[in-house]
């Protein structure tokens, strides 16, 4: 399968579970509000409405990634995959709001003191629609992952933190029902609120980090690495080393130091090589881009090329293809 079938497939595949986490979100939305109406708990009613916040954003989830997988055109040269960082930040804002909720929920009912109903059949509701939100919330992170989709991870990890929020409500109603005791619903739906909060937070932290276009040194360090084992004596220096994620797709662009001596074309050549050498590494989910400098005096200490008619110094120690030197700005 080429590159582009794959990415194709991917985002089909990350279509699919989208559309999966709509329809079995409304479901479990649908039986939260049942076990609501049911108990009168505040704190069921509150994970409720935490899921609707999660069937919103598990709409935008889905439009995000089908915007994200548009081809670059003249006005986003660099793609659309930005829409996904776009789409989890916006989840996990909304995640952060829902926690707020719930907390104003529960200190009201402090104040004026809960009525609960029929706990056992609510407990039952409750539970069965928790235990849905598991299996959604893994499978939702599993295929985010496989598929490089950031919205649909952050989708899968918002579901999680709503299986959480109904654990917290199902120890609660369980333990008002052995002692008797109403105030323990809302004080534990403020308990969940911290966790809640937790989750968003990161959410919206890895999100900003991919708008705000973030270094990813794991990738810079891989870079490195594959660079050196492939190094060619043409590689006098490379530097400014940048790499920026959007969507599934990872843009490199680099600036290669080639012998001064040498043609337009042969430099060309070389940088070609160098072009491919990334390629390799990014699999086909990448773009990269070299800039071709001239070398100059100054860096024959440090350049490996044996038979070069303009050398004005010896070898010392060649450049060191590290992150460290790799992305700083360079010589020239």
């Amino acid at each position: 399968m080429t590159p582009g079938a794959a990415r194709a497939a991917a985002t089909r595949t990350a279509i699919r579970a989208g559309w999966i986490s709509v329809v079995a979100g409304a479901a479990i939305m649908l039986a939260k509000f049942i076990a609501w109406a049911v108990t009168g708990s505040s704190a069921v009613l509150a994970d409720a409405a935490e899921s609707v916040v999660n069937v919103i954003a598990a709409s935008m989830a889905t439009f995000s990634i089908a915007v994200a997988a548009r081809p670059a055109d003249q006005d986003h040269p660099y793609g659309h995959g930005k829409a996904e960082p776009l789409s989890a930040f916006v989840e996990g804002a909304m995640i952060l709001v829902a926690a707020t909720l719930i907390a104003v929920q529960s200190i009201r009912m402090i104040i004026v003191g809960p009525e609960l109903g029929q706990l056992g059949l609510g407990i039952a509701i409750a539970g069965a629609a928790g235990a849905g939100n598991l299996v959604l919330g893994i499978y939702l992170i599993r295929v985010g992952r496989a598929a490089g989709s950031e919205a649909l991870q952050a989708d899968g990890q918002h579901v999680l933190t709503d299986v959480i929020t109904t654990v917290g409500t199902l120890a609660a109603l369980g333990l008002v029902r052995w002692t008797g005791w109403l105030l323990l619903d809302p004080l534990a739906a403020l308990a969940v609120v911290a966790s809640i909060i937790w989750t968003g937070s990161r959410v919206v932290r890895r999100a900003l980090a991919s708008l705000l276009d973030e270094a990813d040194f794991s990738m810079l360090d891989r870079l490195a690495r594959h660079l050196e084992a492939g190094r060619r004596s043409e590689w006098v220096e490379i530097h400014q080393l940048r790499t920026r994620a959007s969507g599934s797709l990872t843009h490199v662009d680099l600036h290669l130091t080639v012998p001064r001596y040498l043609s337009v074309e042969e430099a060309h050549q070389i940088g070609d090589a160098l072009e491919g050498r990334v390629g390799e590494l990014l699999e086909g989910m990448g773009d990269p881009v070299v800039h071709l400098d001239p070398c100059v005096p100054r860096q024959c200490p440090g350049c490996t090329m044996s038979s070069c008619p303009v050398r004005s110094a010896p070898l010392e120690a060649p450049f060191r293809f590290d992150v460290e030197h790799l992305v700083r700005p360079g010589l020239i």
